[in-house]
């Protein structure tokens, strides 16, 4: 179904009182997506309105598990966008309502929300996501990478050193390389130097 244009704007904008209003005559009006796939609650997510984005998930939850055309989840998008606060609230309701699975939740490119955490140097959130799902230190993304990879490269030590502390978390980086490799080469700026970022891969 189509996204109202009335809603898309109050998205776009965080107006939550006009989200409400037509929710109380229509709540599926919640459901409607954009060309590209994205909810109301995508939309709200990226630009950062956390209001918005509480009081959508109180009318409909079903929200967050729903991804885009690019497998992005409401989390991801907010955490790729570079909305901290909104990814911290949205992990709250993900947990609150054991979504354990949207959590995990990759990319086109295979990138989850820790991967766009560490690739954007959100220490506190990267370390927010570890304690809400550590079974994301396991992922690795279409370019080989793994979280503790990236973590190393972007020389986000306290990230590393917590994923190190999971057993099963993966080290593996591409091009055979791994996190002590990384860690030993880390004389570079970022992770942009050897494409080891989703962000890198990625028009905005």
């Amino acid at each position: 179904m189509q996204m109202d244009r009335r809603l898309l704007k109050a998205a776009t904008s965080g107006d939550s009182a006009s989200m409400q209003a037509m929710a109380s005559q229509d709540l599926s009006i919640l459901l409607g997506t954009t060309p590209q796939g994205n909810t109301c609650l995508h939309i709200s997510s990226i630009h950062g309105h956390e209001g918005f984005c509480v009081d959508v998930i109180a009318l409909e939850d079903s929200l967050l598990a729903q991804t885009n055309l690019d497998g992005e989840t409401p989390l991801v998008a907010a955490v790729r966008s570079g909305s901290v606060a909104v990814a911290s609230a949205l992990l709250g309701r993900y947990r609150v309502r054991r979504l354990s699975e949207a959590i995990l939740e990759k990319d086109k490119d295979g990138c989850s929300a820790l991967h766009h955490a560490i690739c954007s140097g959100d220490t506190e959130l990267a370390l927010e996501l570890i304690e809400a799902e550590p079974a994301l230190s396991k992922g690795v993304n279409n370019f080989g990478d793994s979280p503790m990879y990236v973590a190393a490269a972007r020389d986000l030590t306290s990230v590393a050193l917590r994923l190190l502390e999971i057993g099963d978390s993966d080290h593996g980086g591409q091009f055979g390389y791994n996190a002590l490799h990384s860690a030993v080469r880390n004389g570079n700026s970022g992770c942009c130097t050897r494409r080891s970022c989703c962000h890198c891969t990625r028009a905005a």
